[in-house]
């Protein structure tokens, strides 16, 4: 797992790759529109004509109070006053900006379910050094034969300008993040009928692809010599699966380089290769969610046809302070049917929207997905997933805030409504976990992300 290679091999891995793929995505002339035009990220700059979304604000200012990484982060926008709110009963008058699954919600719950809505804001950027690899990526990252996957890119948002579905796909499988984080996070499966599984997990993750000591041609520009992540979890509650411990190593091109995943479970103490943790088989907390559908989308895209709808603006939640307040309980936070609506802020946003249909002759549960990106992040924040009868079964919320010490916008608590069951799950919930993770701090050694590591671990 050598993460240095040298001048010659990367050369040599170059030019095998100019046949079967296609050409660099913009011309050098286009991509000064970063500079300008567009965000270095590749959103528009500018508001909209209504002035409902602001232009973008590359100047925000950390609150004084933030205490750094590991800290909660103090919510800068806690004197905004609500514009207004949309209940089931005045819903039809925002349909047009209200996604089918966020309509689905409050059909579903019309005495509980609302949006209030706040004055949107669009503040924070990037670093310096993360800007200019995507404004370098905007010329440089190719999508190997068939889409599935991506060379010549690095730090994260490969086509900041995209033209195509599946790249705009990429753009938020491989969004900017942090290149390590270490912490604890819970979760929680709230059934129809009121009663709840508590899950908690601690997570280690280090990610060369987003590591600023490392450059593309030291992590690789074929991106299947390095995984594009390594992440260790252990499992601390429930009790019964106290010790469980995942370890996976995700890669930039997952059909030249499959994701490889290992379990350790304390009754067999031993480690197996975990060869389902993918596409449609069922995961997390309950078996909620199918693999591919954590934070949107991940994993392999290789099962449909990805199409680039367009933009549209649309009620997304965002600056989600409130809800991950450390003064507030996960009963405080988690209603039955949905989250509490008095902790939730949404915000008028444009998004990319990428609509994704099941290839012919492939299986998997969802026929039809359609994601909303955040144009500002290429954080999928709302996604939907049609059954194979193109009923919306289930629909997935992610809040999101302005990670100061990314720094930059990232996402937090995911939660993820059957739509059919009326159960649902929160994930990434750190209310009651005495500190957020941390972020860019000291990261663990590679050989931490081995499973003869993983072993170590659950004999503790």
């Amino acid at each position: 797992m050598k993460i240095k290679k040298s001048l010659l091999a990367i050369g040599v891995t170059a030019l095998s790759l100019i046949a079967g793929q296609t050409v660099a995505q913009v011309t050098p002339e286009e991509a000064k529109k970063l500079k300008n035009e567009l965000t270095p990220i590749g959103a528009e700059r500018a508001g909209n004509a209504e002035g409902t979304i602001p232009g973008w604000n590359p100047n925000f200012q950390v609150p004084a109070e933030y205490k750094g990484s590991g800290n909660y982060y103090p919510d800068p926008y806690k004197d905004d006053k609500a514009l207004f709110t949309i209940t089931a009963e005045n819903m039809d008058q925002y349909k047009d900006k209200l996604s089918p699954g966020t309509r689905a919600m409050f059909k579903n719950y019309p005495e509980t379910f609302k949006m209030t809505i706040y004055p949107s804001r669009r503040d924070g950027r990037y670093s310096n050094f993360v800007e200019q690899q995507v404004y370098e990526n905007a010329t440089r990252a190719q999508l190997i034969e068939g889409g599935n996957g991506v060379v010549n890119a690095f730090m994260g948002t490969p086509f900041p300008m995209p033209k195509t579905g599946i790249e705009a796909l990429w753009n938020q499988m491989m969004r900017i993040s942090a290149y390590s984080s270490e912490g604890n996070y819970s979760a929680m499966v709230v059934y129809r009928n009121g009663s709840r599984l508590h899950g908690r997990q601690n997570t280690v993750t280090y990610s060369p692809f987003l590591d600023p000591k490392l450059t593309l041609e030291s992590f690789g520009a074929n991106g299947d010599q390095n995984p594009r992540i390594y992440q260790v979890t252990k499992t601390l509650k429930p009790s019964r699966a106290k010790g469980t411990s995942f370890l996976v190593h995700e890669f930039v091109n997952p059909k030249l380089k499959p994701r490889s995943a290992w379990s350790y479970i304390p009754g067999l103490r031993r480690v197996r290769r975990a060869p389902t943790i993918n596409y449609d088989s069922p995961q997390g907390l309950g078996n909620m969610q199918t693999t591919d559908a954590f934070l949107g989308f991940n994993g392999a895209p290789d099962k449909y046809n990805w199409k680039l709808v367009g933009k549209k603006e649309v009620y997304i939640p965002y600056n989600n302070y409130q809800f991950e307040s450390p003064e507030l309980t996960y009963d405080d936070v988690l209603l039955m049917g949905h989250a509490n609506p008095d902790y939730m802020r949404y915000e008028l946003h444009r998004v990319w929207v990428v609509r994704g249909d099941l290839k012919e002759g492939e299986r998997h549960v969802y026929k039809t997905r359609d994601l909303f990106i955040d144009e500002d992040s290429w954080q999928t924040v709302l996604a939907d997933h049609y059954d194979n009868r193109d009923v919306l079964w289930r629909t997935t919320s992610i809040n999101t805030i302005n990670q100061f010490d990314l720094p930059g916008i990232g996402g937090r608590t995911a939660l993820y409504y059957d739509l059919i069951s009326r159960d649902y799950m929160a994930a990434s919930l750190l209310n009651e976990e005495n500190g957020v993770p941390e972020y860019n701090q000291d990261k663990k050694q590679l050989s931490y992300f081995t499973p003869n590591s993983l072993r170590k671990l659950g004999l503790r």
